[in-house]
């Protein structure tokens, strides 16, 4: 009604002024004056006050506002009820036939315009169809009476018609409406949907999932338009201290903080993301070259190591950036990542707190890394991998009290491949956990043939990866592995490093250990010591052995505070009623000190290299040996 009372006004008024100019006569233009007036006065109000009204959302009309639609309705008709009356009812100048027809014409008009209001559009007809009945009698028509049942009959076909187009108005209305609303709420579930598939809740930045598509898409860019750009790869420093000192709310608002130091410090341009962590990654749209990469790293390393006020206290961080050039470096994302994530490893390694772009050094470790990966699946994929056993003796008399199974791996010119090597690429390309079945599964083999000829190699000790607890069901079914063959506990320990706590926290490695310590298996600590929260563990964790890192047992014959670390260590496990053992035990005098100090047992060259599973068959079960005697049995790798 709002948007059409512009156009129904200026309809009247065109209206009005033809009607004006037909009837025009010296007797009627007083009257003709004052009405037209009257009318074009109305008109121009209600066009006016329509355009104000227009810029409103009207969604409801109050009794107030519906009985001023009612009072206006009738204002509007009584120009056209005033007409009939002075021209037929009081005989003034003009055509009857004409007065009729230009006010039944109205009449409908205004009806129609009006019937989304029925009692307005009921009141405005009402109006005019009264003024034309009571002229048509008080002027003394002979057919006074049939117009007025004409009338009647017009008027009621014009009041149903008006109510049921009202009707369908509105049922039209309430279907646009529900609509608008579902449309609504499916905008806002597809908006929910985006934020909670892309956008990281801590920092408001995009999460790993959407960072990566849009690096996809940004390669697809390059390859149409030839234009280069840059990636970082960041981790924050000392941000484990921040969660560990002040909690993890704290450790979020801080990497919130570096979310915005982040924003302020790039272009709008520029594509930042959390992957998850404290890894953040930045896709420099118009950084390609080395001084403008070094130029904004430089700016944000700037920006970063700022302290930031949280929790009542300045809280340090900093971080170290890994920086990767498109095509220049790579040009699949996959690559990018890899190679920026290689850049920010030498970053941390040679100081942190600083950038670090993938170059030639770094593209030679790329590629003896992936002959490594190589070697590693062809040898997993042809059986070409083996298990040597470094013995464990009992420092007290010399017994054999049970080995360490260790992977060995040779490159294809021959040359031993170092483990530590090797796990963190199979680590890094996702091997570990068929690597760890690969070996599991010789380990049981060999135990199953040891049994049989009748040898008891005490406990195995089994290493697993920290990658090895991501999946609870794989490590499960390694373990289902071994008891289908009837080992059990009693065979084997289950060698563990402290990172397996930190990568999946200490209460999710309880339920784990737990789980495994019910079926009966213990837990060993390796290299214990070197780790910053090794003592907070042991009160945490059901661990049977602490292995003493060979670290502090080179040097236990000749350093004094080598030798108060290791008994305090001895100490410790004493207390606690778990065993201590001794890695990398070279000298009998190393022995003699050890086990002075209470050390339960040890491993090492004193005795013997790791070897094959025939020779440690028969490997001698007593007796130390003395340094320079040739072991027993001939040692491998």
């Amino acid at each position: 009604m709002v948007s059409s009372t512009a156009v129904g006004a200026f309809v009247t008024g065109l209206n009005a002024l033809i009607y004006a100019i037909g009837a025009f006569e010296p007797a009627a233009i007083p009257f003709l004056a004052l009405w037209l007036g009257v009318i074009l006065m109305l008109c121009l109000t209600m066009t006016r006050m329509s355009r104000k009204a227009r810029g409103r959302s009207i969604g409801s009309v109050s009794r107030r506002a519906a009985r001023r639609l009612v009072q206006t309705s009738i204002l509007l008709a009584l120009p056209w009820a005033i007409l009939p009356l002075y021209v037929i009812g009081f005989h003034g100048p003009g055509q009857p036939m004409v007065v009729i027809l230009v006010c039944t014409g109205m009449l409908s008009g205004g009806t129609f315009m009006l019937h989304r209001a029925l009692v307005a559009a009921l009141s405005y007809m009402a109006t005019i169809f009264l003024a034309i009945i009571v002229s048509s009698h008080i002027g003394g028509w002979d057919m006074a009476w049939s117009v007025t049942g004409y009338g009647i009959v017009y008027a009621s076909f014009l009041a149903y018609f008006a109510f049921i187009a009202g009707e369908t108005a509105r049922q039209r209305d309430e279907s646009v409406a529900a609509l608008s609303r579902a449309v609504a709420k499916l905008r806002q579930a597809r908006d929910e949907n985006y934020l909670l598939a892309n956008i990281d809740d801590t920092t408001g930045l995009l999460n790993r999932k959407a960072f990566n598509d849009r690096l996809r898409k940004t390669v697809a860019h390059h390859r149409r338009t030839g234009r280069p750009f840059s990636v970082l790869l960041m981790d924050l420093d000392r941000f484990k201290h921040v969660n560990d000192l002040f909690g993890h709310s704290t450790g979020d608002e801080l990497l919130a903080e570096i979310a915005r130091r982040l924003r302020k410090g790039l272009s709008e341009r520029d594509v930042i993301a959390r992957l998850g962590g404290d890894e953040f990654s930045v896709i420099l749209m118009d950084a390609a070259d080395e001084e403008a990469v070094r130029t904004v790293t430089d700016r944000l390393l700037k920006s970063l190591a700022r302290p930031a006020h949280l929790a009542g206290r300045h809280i340090h961080s900093g971080a170290s950036i890994g920086a990767v050039t498109c095509p220049m470096d790579a040009s699949e994302p996959s690559d990018l990542l890899l190679k920026a994530d290689l850049a920010l490893n030498r970053a941390k390694e040679i100081g942190r707190g600083q950038c670090v772009r993938f170059d030639d050094a770094l593209r030679r470790q790329v590629k003896t890394n992936d002959e490594i990966e190589a070697a590693l699946r062809t040898a997993l994929n042809e059986g070409l991998l083996y298990v040597e056993y470094q013995p464990k003796i009992a420092l007290s008399d010399g017994r054999l009290i049970g080995a360490e199974a260790l992977v060995r791996l040779k490159s294809a010119t021959g040359a031993n491949i170092a483990p530590e090597r090797f796990l963190a690429i199979a680590s890094e390309r996702g091997l570990i956990p068929r690597l760890t079945r690969y070996i599991a599964e010789i380990v049981a083999r060999n135990i199953l043939t040891w049994r049989r000829g009748a040898f008891d190699p005490g406990k195995i000790a089994l290493n697993l990866h920290p990658d090895d607890f991501k999946s609870q069901s794989m490590l499960v079914e390694t373990i289902e592995m071994f008891e289908s063959h009837g080992i059990t506990g009693r065979d084997l320990i289950l060698e563990v490093t402290e990172d397996c706590f930190i990568d999946r926290g200490t209460d999710a490695a309880n339920k784990i250990f737990d789980a495994l310590a019910d079926r009966g298996y213990e837990l060993s600590l390796d290299d214990f010591g070197t780790g910053h929260a090794s003592l907070a563990h042991l009160k945490q964790i059901r661990v049977a052995e602490i292995k003493i890192d060979r670290s502090f047992i080179t040097g236990v014959e000749a350093r004094r505070d080598d030798r108060a670390i290791v008994a305090a260590i001895a100490e410790i496990a004493r207390g606690m009623g778990i065993r201590a053992v001794a890695e990398g035990v070279e000298t009998e005098a190393q022995r003699q000190i050890l086990t002075q100090m209470g050390v339960h047992s040890g491993q090492g060259y004193l005795w013997s290299q790791s070897i094959d599973a025939a020779g440690f068959a028969g490997f001698p079960h007593r007796g130390p040996a003395v340094p320079g005697d040739a072991p027993a049995v001939k040692a491998c790798g």
